[in-house]
C-alpha cells in the first residue's frame, strides 16, 4: 500500500514532465454505481512504462485527502502515444476495459471534493484530478465544477479537448460522453442514445442509409407534421448541415460526405411530434 502523498509531493509534480494524464472518469451512475471507470491517456510520443504506473484513489470529504483505495499491476503493457488505457468497476458493463479493479460496485467515490493521483515507482506524481470542488493538497490549479450525473447514463467528466492538459483540472474538464478506451466527445444532443454503430440505422419515420462509397448519406423522414428540420452534427458539436422540409414533413436529404470518411455523425430531425436522432459512422 502507497502511503499517503503530502502536499508538498503534489505540488511537486508540477515540475515533472507528464506524459500520461487522467483522461476520463465516469463516477456515477442511475441506481448503483455499477460502470465505473477511469480512463488514462498517453499524450506523449514514445511509450510509457504502466507497469510502473499506481492510481490512488482520494477521499475529500472531511477537508482532508485520505486514501481509500490503490490500483496497479506489475503486469500492465507499455502504452503506446495517443494510446488509453481503462480501470473499470465491472468489465461487463464497460467498453474497452484493460484491468478491472477490486469491486464491480462504487469502485469510485462521487465527491463531493475527491480525488484520483497517478504516481510513479518513485511516488512522483504525474498528474492528479480533483472533482466536485478543490481538495487542498490533491489538484491542479483549481477542482471541476463539472459535475458528473445519477440523472443520465453514458455521461462522464471528459478532459476537453481529448488528452488538453493546462494544469487546470476546472479549465480541462467538462460533462461529455461516457467514451471509455476512445477520444472524448461532446455530443450536442443525447449521450444516453446508443453507442452501437451500424451501416444502417432505421426507424418508421426516420432512415438513415450511408451510400456504398461514403460519399453521401440517404436520409429519408415521415411523421405527419409539417417543417421538419434536419441538422447534422460532429461528435465535437460543429454543425456540418442544415436542412428544411417545406410543407408536409415528408420526404428525404442527401447530405455529402466524401470528406468525412471514418467519421461518427449525429443527425438530428426536428418536427412538431418532437425530435430524433440517428448516430451514423461513414463507410
Amino acid at each position: 500500500m502507497r502511503v499517503t502523498l503530502s502536499v508538498f509531493a503534489i505540488a511537486y509534480f508540477n515540475l515533472l514532465s507528464a506524459q500520461i494524464v487522467i483522461n476520463e472518469v465516469d463516477y456515477d451512475q442511475i441506481g448503483t454505481d455499477n460502470a465505473e471507470f477511469i480512463e488514462i491517456k498517453n499524450i506523449g510520443t514514445t511509450l510509457f512504462p504502466m507497469q510502473y504506473v499506481t492510481v490512488l484513489l482520494i477521499n475529500g470529504s472531511s477537508g482532508a485527502g485520505v486514501q481509500y483505495a490503490s490500483i496497479s499491476d506489475p503486469s500492465w503493457q507499455p502504452l503506446a502515444p495517443g494510446e488509453y488505457f481503462v480501470i473499470c468497476g465491472n468489465q461487463g458493463l464497460t467498453l474497452n476495459c484493460d484491468h478491472p479493479g477490486s469491486t464491480t460496485t462504487n469502485l469510485v467515490q462521487n465527491g463531493p471534493m475527491d480525488a484520483i493521483v497517478l504516481i510513479n515507482v518513485n511516488d512522483e506524481v504525474l498528474d492528479v484530478l480533483s472533482y466536485r470542488g478543490t481538495l487542498s493538497g490533491y489538484v491542479e490549479g483549481t477542482g471541476t465544477t463539472a459535475t458528473d450525473s445519477n440523472d443520465q447514463d453514458d455521461i462522464s467528466l471528459n478532459r476537453w479537448p481529448d488528452g488538453n492538459d493546462t494544469n487546470d483540472n476546472n479549465a480541462d474538464f467538462v460533462v461529455g460522453c461516457s467514451t471509455p478506451g476512445a477520444a472524448n466527445s461532446i455530443d450536442p444532443l443525447n449521450c444516453d442514445l446508443t453507442s452501437s454503430i451500424a451501416s444502417v440505422l432505421s426507424e418508421s419515420v426516420f432512415t438513415v442509409i450511408p451510400s456504398p462509397g461514403g460519399d453521401h448519406l440517404v436520409v429519408t423522414f415521415n411523421d405527419g407534421t409539417t417543417n421538419a428540420a434536419l441538422a447534422v452534427y460532429t461528435t465535437d458539436g460543429a454543425l456540418v448541415a442544415e436542412k428544411r422540409l417545406s410543407g408536409s414533413a415528408h420526404g428525404g436529404w442527401v447530405i455529402p460526405t466524401a470528406d468525412r470518411h471514418g467519421q461518427l455523425l449525429l443527425l438530428q430531425v426536428t418536427s412538431g411530434n418532437g425530435r430524433i436522432v440517428r448516430r451514423v459512422l461513414v463507410p
